[in-house]
Order: structure tokens, then sequence, then C-alpha cells
């Protein structure tokens, strides 16, 4: 399931709107949908927020030589282009 999944192994598909805030549609590596909210867990890390066109992990990272060990990593449903 999800817990197995690492942060660069989903792909952002979706999101919804509900009640509580937006909900996440993430496709695994194993090619399953998941529908997820902020405060799930993944292998290496955690759902920190969603927003109507992204969703916002935070990785923990388990390179000793790196001073910080969390980051975060943010998947963008589509990009806007800016109008010329």
């Amino acid at each position: 399931g999800l817990v197995g999944l690492g942060v660069s192994e989903t792909t952002l598909k979706g999101t919804l709107a509900s009640r509580g805030g937006f909900l996440a549609i993430l496709q695994g590596a194993d090619s399953k949908t998941y529908i997820v909210r902020p405060g799930e867990k993944l292998a290496d890390g955690s759902i920190r927020a969603i927003t109507s066109d992204a969703v916002v992990f935070l990785q923990q990272v388990n390179d000793p030589l790196s001073l910080e060990k969390q980051r975060e990593v943010r998947k963008v449903l589509r990009q806007t282009e800016e109008a010329k």
C-alpha cells in the first residue's frame, strides 16, 4: 500500500475538494491509485498539505552527510502558463 511507497515513487494525478479541505489522487510506482489526506504516511515521509493544484510532502533525508533531516517536496498538478 501507500506506506510501502516512497515520495519519489508517487505521481500527483488530481485533487478533490472535500468538507475538511483537499484530498489528493496519487498514483504509485505499482500503478495503483490512492486517495490521500494530509498527515498520511509514506515509506520515507508524510503528506504535509494539499492545495487545489499541489501536494506538499515532508520527506525524511537519509543522507548521513546532509545537515537537514527533512525536506519539503512539492508536486504540482499542472503548470500555469504566464500570459504573454
